[in-house]
Parts: C-alpha cells; sequence; structure tokens
C-alpha cells in the first residue's frame, strides 16, 4: 500500500495529545505536580490567615471602632489571593500557552515536517521517503505500538519517540486495508 501526505501543524499538536493519551508516567506527573500546587497553595493561605491574626489589633468594646476601613479590605483581599492567583496562572501559561507553542517551534524548525511523505506499508517493512531528501525503509520491529486519532496515526518507537502518518486524504477502504497491516505487525494501545 503507497500513498502520499503532508503532516499540518495543527496535526502535529494533536500527535502530540495522542501520544500523551493513556500515558500512565505522564498521569503520575500531572498528579504529581498539582499535589504539590495544591500544597504550595494550603501553606500560602495558612501563612497568610496566620500572618493577619497575629497582626489584629485587640477587641474593642466600641462596634464603630471595629468597622475596617475600605483600604485595608481591599489590601486583605489582595494580599490572600494574589499569591494563589499568581501561582495558578504561572502554572497555566506552562501548561496551555507554553508547552503548544514549543511543539508549533519545532514543528516550524524541522525541514522533514514541511516536506511530503510518501509511504510504502506491507506486511514485512515500512519505508518512507520524504521531499526533503529523507529515506528510509525498517522493519517493524523498531516501533513499539500505534495508536489512532481523527485524521492521524502514530508508530511510536521504543525510545518513546513517534512517527505520524496523516490519513486524511485516505478512503475508508484505504483506511482499514492501513489498519489490517498495522494491526498485524504492532499492538494497538
Amino acid at each position: 500500500m503507497e500513498f502520499s501526505y503532508r503532516i499540518s501543524e495543527a496535526e502535529y499538536l494533536s500527535a502530540a495529545k495522542l501520544k500523551n493519551k493513556g500515558n500512565l508516567h505522564l498521569r503520575h506527573i500531572r498528579k504529581s505536580i498539582f499535589f504539590w500546587i495544591s500544597i504550595v497553595i494550603c501553606f500560602l493561605i495558612f501563612f497568610t490567615f496566620f500572618q493577619h491574626s497575629q497582626q489584629q489589633p485587640p477587641i474593642a468594646e466600641d462596634a464603630a471602632i471595629q468597622a475596617v476601613a475600605p483600604g485595608q479590605t481591599i489590601n486583605l483581599i489582595l494580599t490572600n489571593l494574589l499569591p494563589i492567583v499568581a501561582v495558578l496562572g504561572a502554572f497555566s501559561f506552562f501548561i496551555f500557552k507554553w508547552m503548544p507553542m514549543q511543539l508549533c517551534r519545532l514543528y516550524k524548525k524541522d525541514p522533514l515536517m514541511q516536506g511530503q511523505f510518501t509511504i510504502n506499508i506491507s506486511q514485512e517493512s515500512i519505508e518512507i521517503q520524504n521531499t526533503a531528501g529523507s529515506f528510509s525503509k525498517t522493519g517493524w520491529n523498531i516501533y513499539d505500538y500505534w495508536r489512532e486519532g481523527k485524521n492521524l496515526i502514530m508508530l511510536a518507537f521504543h525510545t518513546g519517540t513517534f512517527f505520524l502518518i496523516s490519513t486524511a486524504e485516505l478512503s475508508e477502504s484505504q483506511r482499514d486495508e492501513l489498519r489490517r497491516i498495522l494491526t498485524a505487525a504492532l499492538p494497538k494501545k
């Protein structure tokens, strides 16, 4: 089975998400990060509460004296919430902006991703040629497993890296044939 395709930036990003889907090690890392961030937030809340409880003026018997000035209320809110908002904002920026920006940068810098792939798949091997000048013919033993996403198939190497096959321009019968060949050669995860 032979066909040609190009990998778009959106497919490259979705392949990275597909690679991490079902990755137990990555889930463990995410849970650890969320755990430690929640611990830091709890410490910040405890510290600001403890700090403000130490600075409370003695209880006055006159209710007019106990009223909190408007500027002091804003100060209390800022000192209590600003560290939490800052930590969550930095974490959100790292996860949702910085990591995808790095993937886009990798895609744009890689000349192979800008070229057209021609692939010949058989039961014994996979032959890959790219207009950027790359050519390889390998057996299925260098791949660990394959995973399918929307219009995309990812072949994972044993090292954790992956190779992408775009199925956007294939007919349903061609996709079925590709799935059949891959299922016979590699486990699907």
